[in-house]
């Protein structure tokens, strides 16, 4: 029997009082993609004041976003499969998904995999790039019956 390859997600979230998935959804979510190696990753569940100040230190923009991802250089480094750390801020995405109209898990869900896309190189800087990023997302999310994520 050919053993399943999976992306183990670590989840940080000292967020107590705000929606967030279990680790369980993370993990769901995760290992939808397609993926040739086992590996690893962080997300890391944070405020609206630490969001502000990632986007201030590693983008030069004053805002809070809903989520950052970081791909891991592993250049140099053989035998790691470390992907990556992607910090989601818990009170935006839940916010956005009352002003997109989508339910809070859904918009969790789609974040997630839009963000391990972007951990594994995927774009949307043009509209190729974005078309393929965005027909990816909606093929994965459809295992989870969210159908039209991009629709409001």
């Amino acid at each position: 029997m050919k053993k399943k390859i999976m992306i183990k997600s670590t989840i940080i979230n000292n967020i107590k009082d705000e929606y967030v998935p279990t680790p369980k959804d993370f993990n769901d979510w995760i290992n939808a993609l397609e993926f040739n190696t086992n590996s690893e990753l962080t997300i890391k569940i944070v405020t609206e004041e630490e969001m502000r100040n990632f986007n201030i230190l590693y983008k030069k923009q004053d805002k809070i976003s809903d989520t950052l991802a970081f791909p891991f250089d592993n250049e140099g480094y053989e035998n790691i499969n470390f992907l990556g750390d992607i910090a989601m801020c818990a009170m935006k995405i839940n916010q956005d998904s009352l002003k997109y109209k989508k339910e809070k898990k859904e918009r969790w869900a789609h974040l997630t995999i839009h963000s391990v896309l972007h951990i594994l190189g995927y774009k949307h800087d043009n509209t190729e790039d974005r078309n393929i990023m965005e027909n990816l997302e909606i093929d994965i999310l459809k295992k989870f019956n969210i159908i039209k994520p991009y629709e409001i």
